[in-house]
């Protein structure tokens, strides 16, 4: 925590980020009574003119633009030798600690959509952000929907007009200067584009690059690109291609796939050649999934999914086999706990005590987790789906020991015991696969399940 006042007006209160190029403090302005953030340089790095230029060019840069997806700046002011920009102070948390698997195609878009309408205005004033990434967007909750703000054009750059001739070496671009004099890449390793990593100049098709990056992120947690080291990411950004993102999120649908790779094109020619014309192909598939007229299982043959494909069975007939299993688990925990002294008697016998304790711990857990599952087969819970995937890992750690019991009877049954256990460990994969033929990974019907 800090009180420092600084130009006479701001008081800092503490800091909220640290960006390549500066500090980022809340602070109160106290002649208007409103609570603002400061970005400024490090104090160490006040005497180098290079920054104090691109803190300056990132004020006029932001200045230009009036949309509500884009942090606005109030001023621009030098103290002490130095120099800060004055923002609107955003609450919320950033995009990347909003990246989860499982979030829902709809929301993705509903954030895309904010975002590539926020990128286009940027890029119809002529401003080129060029380090778009999780950490550099705000989410806030504003009446029940989420809403994105991009912060930080510390590398923004005037929009320069789209050709394909060569530039002169005399008039080398500003990022190649940068990486000349600096030694640095400009922008962030694994939200680059091709062109930025090469050194090329850049548009706003580099934005939206890395747009489709983040968006492929929302998808699947993980960015396409990333390797162990900074070198094997760039290699990737520049010679691999993407892995579907069908692949890795079995429900959302074709098209939002057909949309990120052609954001994500090597050749800066082939993907979107505007944010306008990105954020019409958003909206109309956001339309079509909340409208019902576009299906978030792609069809077959357009992705190889990690996952079998669904059975043909209907929605009741897998909820009333689920139920089946769930009951059956039961009766033999009654059965187990009837004949308790039994097992434990034969557990000692044959020298596996630990086995009968794991047994007994099993059976309480599993009591706990069966009669969930089978009220919630039987109520239709719309979330069943979600929370079966939560709870897969317990249950089959649950089941695995649980299917440990029959070894008690070797002695008596020889191999024909050793039936039982396969029998009994196979149970947990049907029981995924009849609620993943039911629910979407996210909960609720899927498009194609039946009632």
């Amino acid at each position: 925590m800090t009180s420092e006042v600084v130009s006479g007006r701001y008081q800092l209160d503490e800091v909220v980020g640290h960006g390549g190029m500066g500090v980022v403090y809340r602070a109160q302005d106290l002649r208007l009574k409103r609570t603002v953030a400061l970005k400024m340089l490090p104090r160490e790095l006040n005497d180098n003119p290079d920054l104090g230029r691109r803190l300056a060019q990132e004020a006029r840069a932001a200045a230009c633009l009036s949309h509500s997806g884009i942090a606005t700046v109030y001023d621009f002011e030098e103290h002490a030798g130095g120099s800060f920009i004055v923002y609107e102070y955003v609450e919320g948390i950033t995009l990347r600690s909003q990246i989860r698997p499982g979030t829902p195609t709809v929301e993705i878009l509903e954030l895309g959509i904010q975002l590539a309408d926020a990128l286009a205005s940027a890029h119809e004033h002529g401003i080129v952000h060029r380090d778009l990434k999780p950490e550099n967007i705000m989410v806030k909750q504003e009446g029940g929907a989420s809403r994105t703000k991009i912060l930080d054009f510390g590398l923004a750059k005037l929009h320069q007009p789209i050709s394909s001739a060569p530039k002169s070496p005399d008039t080398p671009t500003e990022s190649t200067l940068v990486n000349t004099a600096l030694g640095l890449l400009v922008g962030t390793v694994n939200y680059m584009s091709p062109e930025q990593l090469e050194g090329e100049p850049v548009d706003a098709r580099a934005d939206i690059y890395t747009l489709g990056v983040v968006l492929y992120e929302m998808a699947t947690g993980t960015n396409p690109f990333v390797g162990k080291t900074p070198t094997s990411t760039i290699a990737n950004i520049l010679k691999q291609e993407p892995p579907p993102v069908t692949e890795r999120n079995m429900v959302v649908p074709a098209e939002f796939d057909r949309i990120l790779r052609k954001c994500l094109r090597k050749a800066p020619e082939e993907r979107y050649q505007s944010a306008r014309e990105l954020l019409v192909d958003l909206r109309h598939l956001h339309h079509g999934l909340v409208s019902g007229t576009v299906s978030s299982i792609p069809p077959s043959g357009t992705a190889q999914h990690p996952h079998p494909p669904a059975l043909t069975i209907s929605r009741g007939s897998a909820r009333g086999l689920f139920a089946f299993i769930q009951a059956g688990y039961l009766i033999t925990y009654a059965v187990f706990f009837y004949k308790l002294q039994t097992v434990a008697a034969i557990g000692a016998t044959l020298g596996f005590p630990a086995l009968a304790t794991g047994l007994i711990l099993a059976a309480l857990c599993g009591i706990a987790v069966r009669l969930y599952l089978i009220s919630a087969s039987g109520f239709d819970y719309a979330d069943l789906g979600l929370q079966y995937r939560r709870l897969f890992p317990a249950a089959l750690l649950i089941d695995a020991c649980w299917a440990a019991a029959p070894t008690l009877l070797l002695p008596k049954l020889g191999g024909l015991a050793l039936v039982f256990v396969a029998g009994m460990a196979y149970l947990p994969f049907s029981q995924r696969t009849l609620l993943y033929t039911a629910y979407s990974a996210h909960g609720g019907r899927t498009p194609n399940s039946k009632l």
